[in-house]
């Protein structure tokens, strides 16, 4: 290890005459039954350091499992199909991971970063127990670290494609195993919070944008992180006792000085909605998760298309707005050129055009229509061909708008939808 053991890791660890790193028997014989995955007696080798450290290199290159115009990163492929298969196998698990996906997906390579340099970092031990302590307040049992250690393992076999082999494997779990037992005593000792499917939220601000329609700020004693264009998975108590469920789009920009309210707005169309517009301030809702779709990860903002298109019918101008204002916000350093035609068949709602709320942008043109014509769109990007579109409006609007951006000489490749389908989430929270 690094600067040698720490006296408390003197009474777990050891190091042998080769460098590599175990478990004293002391410290491990009476954790053994609690032990739920294979290896019961980790040693990890400078060998299995090198082996992992040398197969993630791989994966994060990009393996042939990798697509770029699906997967856009090798790190963004890992985490997404770590947290479906995690899902999957245990669907319980879902309300541990409230924020977005890509975000802690960054955690989750970390962790892998963890698994390569187990041997040389310092104080292995006291990281794993603050881990055990804080995941504990997050409800984490010892069945959620077998599970994601096995879901680890699956999604690494694969993203790697013809690039996973059995040492491989076995090296990974070696090292995932020393730190489960670094971990364990924490885990079976410390009270856990229960795992809540829901936390409590408020509707602390409210303003109207238009007829019918709402802007509302809700506040949370939670740090939910998520990027430009994710939406929230809300339960609404409805007056009769039945609780309905809709994700709706962030029009917030995550702030981590005020990570704990969030803005939405709501247009009443269904009974749901409309007692969420009359809903007066203070009405306590409840909060599920960030849902991850198409979004901006304005923090690494190099993949980020430079000539954009985006086309929105009525409130679908919602999550438009808030990638557009993500990228307002580091136009000192993206370098864009953004048209944004909104559509409202009624007057515009001006909210959505005030992206710029500290002065003109001149990388940005913004126009509005009551229909979608072919004239609007080339009035306002000409150049249509050379952009990516992103469009987001009822499955009418949206195959409309893609037919013109195509027939215009759009590539099919460079467009993208922005669903409004709630299928996906509320089955995703179905069984939760």
């Amino acid at each position: 290890m690094g600067s040698g053991l720490s006296v408390e890791e003197n009474s777990m660890l050891y190091v042998d005459a080769h460098g590599a790193l175990g478990l004293k028997e002391t410290y491990v014989a009476p954790l053994e039954a609690s032990m739920d995955l294979d290896i019961k007696r980790p040693l990890v080798t400078k060998e299995h350091e090198a082996l992992i450290h040398k197969h993630w290199a791989v994966v994060c290159r990009g393996t042939s499992a990798f697509q770029k115009e699906k997967h856009l990163t090798p790190t963004k492929f890992f985490a997404s199909t770590f947290y479906a298969t995690l899902f999957k196998a245990a669907p319980g698990v879902r309300p541990m991971f409230r924020s977005s996906m890509t975000v802690q997906g960054k955690a989750l390579t970390g962790l892998v970063a963890t698994l390569a340099t187990v041997i040389k970092a310092n104080n292995v031990a006291e990281v794993c127990i603050n881990l055990a302590r804080m995941h504990a307040q997050y409800g984490a049992t010892r069945a959620h670290y077998t599970g994601v250690g096995l879901a680890l393992l699956e999604t690494l076999q694969a993203v790697s494609a013809n690039e996973w082999s059995t040492e491989i494997r076995t090296a990974y779990l070696t090292s995932y195993c020393l730190l489960y037992y670094l971990m364990l005593p924490t885990i079976i000792e410390t009270p856990r919070r229960p795992l809540q499917p829901s936390l409590p939220g408020h509707i602390a601000r409210k303003e109207r944008l238009a007829h019918g329609v709402m802007k509302l700020s809700i506040a949370l004693d939670f740090p939910l992180r998520y990027h430009a264009g994710d939406s929230i998975l809300l339960g609404l108590p409805l007056p009769n006792g039945e609780e309905v469920r809709r994700s709706y789009a962030l029009t917030s920009l995550f702030d981590p000085s005020h990570t704990n309210a969030i803005d939405i707005c709501v247009e009443a169309r269904g009974d749901a909605s409309q007692w969420l517009v009359d809903a007066p301030i203070e009405t306590v809702l409840n909060v599920y998760w960030i849902n991850t779709g198409v979004h901006f990860e304005t923090d690494t903002f190099t993949s980020i298309p430079h000539r954009l298109l985006f086309v929105s019918h009525g409130l679908g101008a919602a999550p438009v707005y808030a990638m557009v204002k993500g990228l307002y916000a580091i136009r000192s350093q993206y370098e864009g050129d953004i048209c944004m035609l909104q559509v409202f068949e009624e007057s515009p709602i001006p909210y959505f055009q005030s992206v710029c709320s500290d002065g003109p942008w001149s990388s940005l043109k913004i126009a509005t229509a009551t229909t979608l014509t072919q004239e609007a769109l080339l009035e306002l990007a000409p150049d249509v061909a050379t952009r990516h579109l992103y469009v987001a409006g009822p499955p009418a609007f949206v195959d409309a708008t893609s037919r013109l951006f195509l027939e215009n000489g759009g590539d099919a490749q460079n467009l993208v939808v922005y669903s409004f389908d709630n299928t996906p989430f509320l089955a995703d929270a179905a069984s939760v």
